[in-house]
């Protein structure tokens, strides 16, 4: 879908009941690092698909050649964020973060490299696509890397929890045309392979509300009336 949602280990606030667990220093480094480098990586990718666009006149077919295989190498480093939940280094649920990762290599293994094709590769659905990917894990990995070091700036936090609601119907609907896009040529592969894809449609829709009304009730917890007046 349109994001994962690793949820990042920080120095967690005493509840009066019982001491904060110890953050491990070396673990944090690491997941700062982690962080830092996959928010350079993707800004990176944002960076080259906007040049793309800019001196081509926003021709979308060229955007692929361009960060096509960037996007793959990227977005295939995030299944560190499953060892991370495995071995316990985040709190993620290892299983949630399975399947969104997932999601994503099906879109950059199973459908845009396994199918060069044009009606895959240049149609504007992959632009698309990778424009939300990158805005949305821009900030994300900007947000989780600046709460390892107990920073948050209020319009991070805002951004985090209000751009989603443009970010996650563009980035979704994109993934979901590229492998209808796809279609016709998973036949090609295995006839099994086609009706995988159909049936990855079909489970698009109550995945994406599944989604999108989860991070509408975590912007109510971390923008709502009643966090705003705890801050004040």
């Amino acid at each position: 879908m349109a994001s994962s949602t690793q949820a990042q280990r920080a120095p967690a606030a005493s509840s009066g009941k019982r001491a904060p667990k110890p953050v491990n220093p070396i673990v944090n480094s690491y997941l700062i690092a982690y962080n830092w480098a996959s928010f350079a990586a993707w800004s990176y990718v944002l960076v080259q698909t906007v040049r793309t666009l800019l001196a081509t006149g926003n021709d979308y077919t060229k955007v692929y050649a361009v960060v096509g295989d960037q996007l793959v190498w990227v977005q295939t480093a995030a299944c560190l964020e499953i060892l991370h939940s495995l071995f316990g280094l985040v709190k993620s649920p290892v299983g949630t973060t399975a399947m969104q990762v997932a999601s994503r290599l099906l879109l950059v293994w199973g459908v845009c490299t396994l199918f060069p094709v044009p009606e895959v590769r240049h149609y504007w659905a992959f632009t698309t696509m990778t424009i939300a990917w990158c805005v949305t894990e821009c900030i994300r990995y900007a947000y989780y890397a600046l709460n390892l070091v107990n920073l948050g700036p209020s319009w991070l936090i805002w951004c985090r929890y209000t751009f989603f609601y443009i970010l996650y119907p563009v980035g979704a609907g994109s993934e979901a045309i590229e492998i209808y896009q796809s279609l016709p040529f998973a036949h090609t592969v295995h006839p099994a392979y086609y009706y995988f894809l159909c049936a990855m449609l079909c489970i698009y829709p109550p995945g994406f509300f599944v989604m999108y009304t989860h991070m509408m009730g975590q912007r109510k917890r971390y923008l709502g009336p009643a966090k705003a007046k705890k801050s004040e």
